[in-house]
């Protein structure tokens, strides 16, 4: 069978007659500090598939992509990764494996059917095209939005037969939503009671792809501190609920494609049924308070990071019941992060504090401030754990360097900042609002 298989999170698998190239296989593992646990089952024919794979393409560094309780697999495998900023991935990983950092917008072949070309943004994700037999091709967004290549992407794809879009398409969840305001009390995030198949009617739209299957969604919360966050993961059915097939298909989302035959069938995996664990299995106890040195280490490492200082007057770290601050200006906007001791020492040793965000049994109350994005998540966690930029003259050979390796960064870039201001001044004119969202998908921006 020449074609591709999806599974998993957001693994899908080429074939070329035999298993030839899978994507992000978190397989085995409970990625965020033990909060997430894989919604369905992997069939043994399709994990078989994963693990006979002769590449495995890794698109950033969350856990539920590149899963450390998964890297047993990965022996014997060449993997391929995107040509960042800093090339943390690839630095860590061809220590102990065959390893391609893959210059964007260049063509690889990874068999006689099959070739690949991989995008790295400046968010530190990489999107992904397969082109199958020269007439159908995939385009694996998972997480990302192809920032700085969405228009040389469109070009790519346009003249293909058959385009599959696999993107993350959900509501609210898959990243920080366990917020709090000065008051603390919780900020539910928006959720639509009609469904989210209208997004991949726009997203098919803006991509010019005639097939899309549901991706990099399917987790659930099973940790105790976490599990009140599954009433805001998708289900799948609102996947399709108000989907338009004007652009084309929406398929399900485990199916094998056959290439050769312009056809597919539906892949059933069991939907498991976690066990719910307290956060001690995972070395998280709630009392535990921080000693002297690890809270020297944590204000350490956020003193690290020049942009904050200009936005944020404080950060504190309730820690235990003990709060930790850490005055950075004299400004009033602050962050209050309410957490367990063990996840938040390790995020900090290991320069992942996406990890504890993302598990969402943080608390993280805004103080005069609307959201963590623009000047603080990517601020930490991309540029900075990700692409080891952190100070002012870091950060400018980060954006350089995505500036000269990105085909259309001054176009997304504009789009993007644009968008965060028309947000920001919006925000309490809520039909207004409605109508600057309906001409942003109007005009096909995302």
């Amino acid at each position: 069978m020449i074609g591709f298989e999806t599974i998993g999170n957001a693994t899908v698998t080429v074939f070329d007659e035999k298993p030839i190239i899978s994507t992000d296989p978190w397989i085995f593992g409970n990625p965020y500090f033990g909060s997430w646990g894989h919604k369905y089952s992997i069939p043994s024919e399709q994990l078989d598939n994963i693990k006979n794979s002769k590449y495995l393409f890794l698109s950033h560094g969350h856990p539920d992509h590149i899963d450390p309780d998964s890297f047993e697999l990965f022996k014997n495998k060449t993997l391929i990764v995107g040509d960042h900023y800093g090339d943390r991935i690839y630095n860590d990983l061809k220590v102990k494996y065959d390893c391609i950092k893959l210059k964007s917008n260049s063509w690889f072949e990874v068999s006689k059917n099959i070739r690949i070309k991989s995008f790295a943004d400046w968010n530190q994700d990489t999107s992904l095209i397969i082109e199958i037999l020269k007439k159908d091709i995939i385009l694996n967004l998972n997480d990302a939005k192809a920032r700085g290549w969405s228009g040389e992407i469109k070009k790519i794809i346009k003249p293909y037969r058959n385009k599959f879009l696999l993107k993350l398409v959900n509501e609210a969840d898959a990243d920080m939503i366990n917020f709090y305001n000065h008051h603390n009390t919780f900020l539910p995030p928006y959720t639509s009671k009609d469904g989210i198949g209208k997004i991949y009617t726009q997203a098919m739209d803006n991509w010019n792809c005639n097939f899309a299957v549901p991706f990099s969604c399917f987790h659930k919360y099973i940790r105790k501190d976490s599990i009140k966050m599954n009433e805001f993961v998708s289900p799948l059915k609102s996947h399709y609920e108000n989907f338009d097939n004007k652009p084309g298909e929406l398929l399900p989302a485990f199916i094998r494609w056959d290439s050769s035959k312009d056809d597919y069938v539906k892949i059933n995996p069991q939907e498991n049924n976690n066990e719910i664990k307290n956060p001690e299995f995972f070395g998280d106890n709630w009392s535990e308070e921080l000693d002297p040195s690890e809270k020297n280490q944590l204000f350490e490492y956020f003193k690290r990071f020049d942009h904050i200082k200009k936005k944020f007057g404080f950060i504190t770290f309730i820690v235990g019941n003990k709060e930790n601050t850490l005055k950075l200006s004299d400004r009033e906007e602050g962050i209050i992060f309410e957490t367990p001791r063990n996840s938040l020492v390790e995020a900090i040793k290991h320069n992942i504090f996406d990890d504890v965000l993302i598990g969402n049994f943080m608390k993280t109350r805004l103080i005069n401030v609307d959201s963590l994005v623009p000047d603080f998540s990517p601020y930490i966690t991309k540029y900075g754990d990700n692409g080891n930029a952190r100070t002012e003259d870091e950060l400018k050979d980060y954006f350089d360097y995505y500036k000269l390796n990105s085909a259309n960064y001054w176009m997304d870039f504009l789009r993007i900042k644009s968008e965060h201001i028309i947000r920001k001044s919006l925000k309490n004119h809520k039909n207004l609002y409605k109508i600057a969202k309906f001409a942003k998908n109007k005009i096909k921006f995302l």
